[in-house]
């Protein structure tokens, strides 16, 4: 694997940790799917990226970095179109052990595979699991569709749990502007 890459997903996935950790401190999330550049469909470097993403925060780095182990977390990471070798999305899924009584990595993963047709679990348990999806043109299978399968399957099933906020069906703020609360328009 080479050194740039592994610094890529590296970075990558510190920085999205600590992203995660904002939207856990102000929305008051403890499950969330987004999607890695850097691994580029590799598991590996995906895992590397998941690794930096629930790592601890040294208060001593000059940039903040990880933070989101006690996150609920799906990631995934879809090959580049243009580059030789299998078009793949890498996926794994994070549970951390606070958190196993809500949700079972395996079955939150089992239900984003079936939505796209399957995929090859490489390595699973209760609190995590690997898994990858590979193109398959003559099965009507390909990555540029399947990415936002998972995405939004990995949602849907957070939300059906009731593990992930439903946004408000009546398009209204709960807040309303009021004069008599010194807001001047």
């Amino acid at each position: 694997m080479a050194d740039k890459k592994m610094k890529a997903a590296i970075k990558e996935g510190g920085k999205k940790g600590v992203e995660l950790l904002g939207c856990a401190d102000l929305g008051g999330l403890e499950f969330f799917t987004t999607k890695m550049d850097a691994p580029e469909g590799d598991l590996e470097l995906l895992q590397v990226c998941m690794d930096a993403a629930n790592k601890e925060v040294d208060p001593n780095e000059e940039e903040s970095k990880g933070g989101s182990g006690g996150m609920g977390k799906l990631i995934w990471s879809a090959s580049n179109e243009k580059a030789e070798g299998p078009k793949q999305i890498a996926v794994i899924n994070y549970v951390p052990e606070a958190l196993k009584d809500k949700c079972n990595a395996e079955e939150w993963m089992t239900a984003v595979l079936k939505e796209v047709g399957g995929g090859e679990i490489i390595k699973s348990s209760p609190l995590t699991v690997q898994a990858i999806v590979k193109e398959d043109g003559a099965a009507g299978r390909f990555i540029l569709k399947d990415k936002d399968t998972i995405q939004a399957q990995s949602v849907q099933w957070l939300k059906a749990k009731g593990l992930f906020p439903q946004a408000d069906d009546n398009g209204e703020d709960d807040w309303v502007p009021d004069d008599d609360q010194g807001i001047e328009w």
